[in-house]
């Protein structure tokens, strides 16, 4: 084996890029395979698939599901009917809104309603899309108390509005914020410490 002579000080290592060298690309994902779960329904989501269907009908645009937890696509004017017989389905007995919460897909804005039925333990999901330029969708708040926050919340993280909610005052930001923080297009990087 021979003895290297040691590196002085200031040179480089002999991997660094050399002038001229294209600059090394970077990964474009560091860490473990991604894996896009496949929408596979269990048995007991099967059965609950079935029931939701029975109940949704003709208001369904797409469904899937993954598990036990079915989920069904509606258009935002069919939303609240399709809510309000999930909730008093005899079958479904969607009682409780467990979670209301939007996504940014950059073109659209989708509402998620997750819905259960503490009776029977079972849960669905609903889901709306909404035009990003004017992502507006009945409120729900009439059919699940809970529903309330959750717009107010999404109202001020992504500018959704809810006609029919009677109290959408700011839950998480100051009156007079300007924008929607929650929209991939908010600007960030404006932030200045004061």
């Amino acid at each position: 084996m021979t003895e290297q002579p040691p590196k002085g000080e200031g040179e480089a290592p002999a991997d660094a890029p050399k002038e001229g060298d294209a600059p090394a690309a970077t990964p474009a994902h560091r860490g473990p395979p991604i894996v896009i779960a496949e929408e596979i329904l269990n048995e007991r989501g099967e059965t609950t698939a079935l029931l939701l269907a029975k109940t949704v009908g003709a208001d369904a645009v797409e469904s899937g599901g993954r598990d036990d937890i079915p989920w069904v696509r509606v258009e935002a004017d069919r939303l609240h009917d399709v809510a309000e017989r999930c909730r008093d389905d005899a079958d479904l007995r969607m009682h409780m809104l467990h979670c209301e919460l939007a996504v940014d897909w950059v073109e659209r804005i989708q509402m998620i309603y997750a819905l259960y039925s503490v009776a029977n333990h079972r849960r669905v999901v609903l889901r709306v899309d909404l035009p990003a330029d004017k992502p507006e969708v009945a409120t729900v708040s009439d059919l699940w108390i809970a529903a309330g926050w959750y717009e107010r919340e999404t109202h001020d993280l992504f500018g959704v509005e809810f006609p029919g909610n009677p109290d959408m005052s700011p839950l998480l930001l100051y009156e007079g914020f300007e924008g929607h923080p929650g929209l991939k297009s908010y600007p960030l990087n404006d932030y200045e410490e004061w």
